[in-house]
């Protein structure tokens, strides 16, 4: 069912600080090359999905209702789950400054443009005023150019065994990569080709940029339910079962010695959660705003969470230099983000996507509302109209006697 903008901005914001918050329980603990840590990260995600259907489950008004299970919008699980796998390689190739502006400018460019010009059979979105989007868009991608030129600060003095990636790197994507590295890491060591670095990190930005896409087609297309909140079982469950998949190559590949440490297992079961409850935000951020709405502002808005973490709890973040290009970043990031909430309509409920019918029903029932209220309003003018032509007809009796009564319209004026 469509919803209010309003709730559209509030679940924004929510999934902005959730993303920009998800690794701060990691902080002090080695990931190694991430693969085991994004496994139980995804099993927690598929554990809170599970949650979020049985709330769904107790919670629904009708005596029928059933859990839906959607395998098509497991697809878009799968995928963000496959281009999150890429990223080490991605790293080791081309850097973790250079990798992470290429698949977050693919993301936010990706999962944009799907909505904006209604790529793979969605709807097209519909806004107010398209030229602000585009010029929304723009400078955000700006801002995440200008964010990757921030170098967090790393201790000599801190034992690597304590230290994962910073906050502020890690999400400055929001959605995207989930796995974790060294500090050293940001220098290409990888024998990988950079030519195949950089193709990996615009493929790794597409597959997060659709994870939403097969979800949304469903509902577009009418295949499915018209409630947001019934695909978020299917797609998380879609993410367990790729990263599943993914972590037996890796055992194969490593002959069962996988790099682990079990002391990550409650932090990132604690992220997962988190993240989980974030994306069930933009699940509803997309059907009130539209995805070239919420899109850009969630992919960008959380490098300003991450960068309050890095400045004010961590310490990670000094110098002139930094301090330049993060208050630049932060500014640009707001504005792109201001637009592009200004570009959406806010003059009532949400009807660009509503195709199913009970979506329709529910998405005009304000503006059927206003249009009845006119309606009796000008049916009550109408007959305090038809009531005062009758009075003045009684007055003036029938139009042959006016004219044979001279003294008439005196007695008329005097009334």
């Amino acid at each position: 069912v469509a919803m209010s903008p309003l709730k559209g901005y509030l679940c924004s914001l929510a999934a902005v600080l959730l993303f920009g918050s998800n690794f701060v329980p990691l902080k002090r603990f080695e990931t190694h090359d991430g693969i085991f840590f994004q496994w139980v990260l995804c099993a927690a995600i598929f554990l809170t999905g599970f949650s979020v259907q049985l709330i769904i489950f107790a919670t629904a008004e009708h005596a029928e209702y059933a859990v839906k299970f959607y395998p098509f919008a497991c697809v878009g699980g799968a995928l963000w789950a496959t281009g999150n796998t890429m990223t080490v390689q991605i790293v080791n190739s081309i850097g973790l400054s250079m990798g992470m502006l290429v698949w977050g400018c693919a993301n936010m460019l990706m999962g944009w443009a799907t909505g904006t010009f209604g790529l793979f059979g969605t709807n097209r979105d519909k806004l107010a005023i398209q030229e602000l989007n585009y010029i929304g868009v723009g400078i955000s991608v700006i801002a995440l150019c200008m964010y990757t030129q921030v170098k967090p600060s790393i201790s000599e003095k801190r034992p690597t065994t304590e230290t994962g990636l910073a906050p502020l790197r890690a999400t400055l994507d929001g959605p995207s990569s989930i796995l974790s590295l060294s500090p050293g890491e940001d220098v290409p060591s990888s024998g990988l080709p950079q030519w195949l670095g950089m193709l990996l990190a615009i493929t790794a930005g597409i597959l997060y940029g659709n994870n939403f896409t097969p979800a949304q087609w469903l509902q577009d297309q009418q295949h499915g339910s018209s409630q947001p909140l019934d695909y978020v079982f299917s797609q998380y469950a879609g993410i367990f079962v790729a990263s599943s998949l993914w972590f037996i190559v890796y055992c194969i590949c490593m002959r069962s010695q996988p790099r682990i440490n079990p002391r990550v297992i409650l932090p990132a079961i604690v992220s997962g959660v988190m993240w989980a409850l974030a994306s069930t935000c933009w699940f509803v951020a997309n059907n009130s705003l539209s995805l070239a709405v919420a899109f850009p502002i969630i992919t960008s808005g959380p490098g300003i969470v991450s960068a309050m973490w890095g400045v004010f709890v961590f310490s990670e973040i000094k110098g002139r230099r930094n301090y330049a290009f993060l208050i630049t970043s932060v500014l640009l990031a707001a504005i792109g983000c201001a637009l592009i909430g200004v570009s959406k309509a806010l003059d009532g409920p949400d009807c660009h996507r509503a195709t199913h019918p009970m979506a329709l029903r529910s998405c005009y029932m304000s503006h059927n509302s206003k249009r009845d209220a006119l309606a009796s309003r000008g049916n009550d003018i109408n007959k305090t109209l038809a009531g005062n032509s009758r009075m003045v007809q009684e007055k003036l009796g029938s139009p042959k006697m006016a004219m044979h009564k001279k003294a008439e319209p005196c007695g008329l004026l005097k009334a």
